[in-house]
């Protein structure tokens, strides 16, 4: 199994959706009240026969049909027949890698708890995700966060299995941007993710965004490969 597959299997068992089943080589999933696309989408996961069999389940549940093209390079004759059908590309995102022992570093600023706390999930401040996502995550969890005058000032998620550490949900007030606690983050929950035996972390960032890539990139983080949607 290549690194690329590997990554993608964790990342969506890492982010569950509330309902999830499998047909015709696609992962089908969608969580009411969450309106992320990655809770809300076809992923193929095999040969895929048909978009027919994504477009019934979506249709079924009178939403919008959207497939996640993932790995991009991967699937670029599903790309092009879903372009051919009318589906319209969006939200271009890359998915970036370190060496765990790359970025682990005693950051002593940072606190990370196995459990989503009632101060971390109000500094989110997406309930719907806190209660049908992050909640029904079944693997190792280390939820980090940065206090600044007992107040969240920066946050994030490492989910840990098989060697792999996912970061997800990295965010900073914006008051307290620019000041290096999104960089601490990385590197305790790099430290965290050791202690889990995982040996590579993996994130996911939207293209556009010039300055998380930078972030990242001044981390030790690499590109992996790339993904996106295509929504009818």
């Amino acid at each position: 199994m290549t690194s690329v597959v590997r990554i993608e299997e964790h990342a969506a068992a890492a982010w569950p959706s509330t309902h999830a089943e499998q047909g015709g080589g696609w992962l089908l999933r969608h969580t009411p009240g969450v309106g992320k696309r990655r809770n809300n989408s076809a992923l193929p996961i095999g040969p895929v026969t048909s978009a027919g069999v994504a477009e019934a389940f979506y249709s079924a549940r009178d939403l919008p049909v959207i497939v996640q093209v993932s790995p991009a390079g991967e699937h670029a004759a599903l790309d092009t027949e879903l372009a051919g059908r009318g589906y319209r590309h969006d939200a271009p995102t890359l998915v970036l890698t370190a060496p765990v022992a790359a970025v682990a570093a005693p950051e002593p600023d940072v606190t990370i708890v196995p459990e989503l706390t009632p101060q971390w999930r109000a500094a989110y401040g997406n309930d719907a995700v806190s209660e049908h996502v992050l909640a029904r995550i079944t693997a190792a969890t280390g939820y980090a966060s940065v206090l600044v005058g007992g107040q969240v000032a920066a946050l994030g998620l490492f989910v840990a299995g098989d060697g792999l550490s996912g970061v997800f949900c990295m965010a900073t007030a914006p008051e307290h941007r620019r000041k290096g606690l999104a960089a601490a983050i990385l590197r305790a929950g790099a430290v965290w993710s050791a202690e889990q035996d995982a040996e590579m972390l993996y994130l996911q960032v939207e293209e556009d965004n010039d300055a998380a890539r930078r972030l990242y990139g001044k981390t030790g983080f690499t590109f992996s490969h790339s993904y996106h949607y295509r929504v009818r």
